[in-house]
């Protein structure tokens, strides 16, 4: 009798993590995802402007979340982009533009006119997976990701942050502070989602699911063959300072939700700028 070799993909653990300066205060949580034991998407809404504010140089950080909209349009984006996922059946790139057709919608409804500023697009950035056969189908656009460790800790994959490695360079340049409105009318303008923004020969843009069609351009998507004892982690930017971390390696290789938790935790207090920003992770071993 030929037994069957029976895969188990275990769902270890998902969770959003505040942002360590807005945890007392009622800000809207704009990480959101979805998992189930072989499927996970992590989307993370793009921060919106204050209402009534478009000089953020003279906005003190009180006065930025008293005016802060409440419900923000990235919240709304990113639960509709992961309630989409969720019920949506194919590939992850066909799921992907259904939830940009469905952000669409939502910024028909929303969003009369966009003007860059506090009529801007709702949006979201996103990085998905699935598990079948110890294949791993990852499918993602801007700076959300996925890395997988083997079982010693080992990075043996990690998706590439599109922003920081193609487009930041440009966009430092522009030589304008993100605090006047002048420039952040540009980046979201001439550098999100324009396949026409060409320098050295190359497009500097960056992909966000706004509803735009071009958002699609933007999505990696790619497989890699798993090895018994990986470790999958799908996670929003505010994980990216972690990563690479051995303590935290450590304690997703042997975890213990508390300790993980209170790991996190405390890493986010001692360097908020760095590591105390929201933050999701799903995590799961192969």
């Amino acid at each position: 009798m030929i037994k069957k070799k029976v895969e188990i993909n275990m769902l270890i653990y998902k969770n959003t993590f505040d942002n360590i300066k807005t945890s007392n205060f009622e800000f809207p949580i704009e990480d959101q995802f979805y998992a189930t034991e072989t499927e996970a998407i992590v989307a993370d809404g793009i921060t919106r402007d204050p209402i009534g504010v478009s000089d953020l140089s003279v906005c003190s950080n009180e006065e930025f979340l008293e005016k802060y909209p409440k419900p923000s349009g990235a919240e709304l984006a990113a639960k509709t982009i992961c309630d989409t996922f969720s019920k949506t059946n194919g590939s992850l790139m066909e799921k992907l533009i259904k939830c940009n057709e469905s952000v669409r919608k939502l910024n028909n409804k929303y969003i009369l006119k966009c003007d860059y500023l506090e009529n801007d697009y709702y949006g979201a950035v996103a990085s998905c997976i699935n598990i079948k056969n110890n294949i791993l189908d990852y499918a993602y656009i801007c700076d959300c990701g996925v890395i997988v460790y083997d079982r010693l800790g080992s990075i043996r994959f990690q998706t590439k942050d599109d922003k920081s490695l193609y487009s930041d360079p440009y966009i430092n340049k522009i030589g304008i502070p993100w605090n006047l409105p002048e420039s952040r009318v540009i980046v979201r303008r001439d550098y999100r989602n324009n396949l026409s923004n060409i320098q050295d020969n190359k497009c500097v843009s960056y992909g966000a699911i706004t509803g735009e069609e071009s958002a699609i351009k933007f999505i990696k998507t790619g497989q890699v063959e798993l090895a018994d004892g990986d470790i999958i982690v799908v996670y929003s930017d505010g994980f990216t300072n972690f990563l690479h971390d051995k303590e935290f390696i450590s304690q997703i290789l042997d975890f213990d939700k508390e300790k993980f938790e209170k790991f996190i935790e405390n890493k986010s207090k001692i360097d908020c700028e760095k590591y105390g920003k929201e933050k999701t992770l799903i995590l799961f071993k192969n």
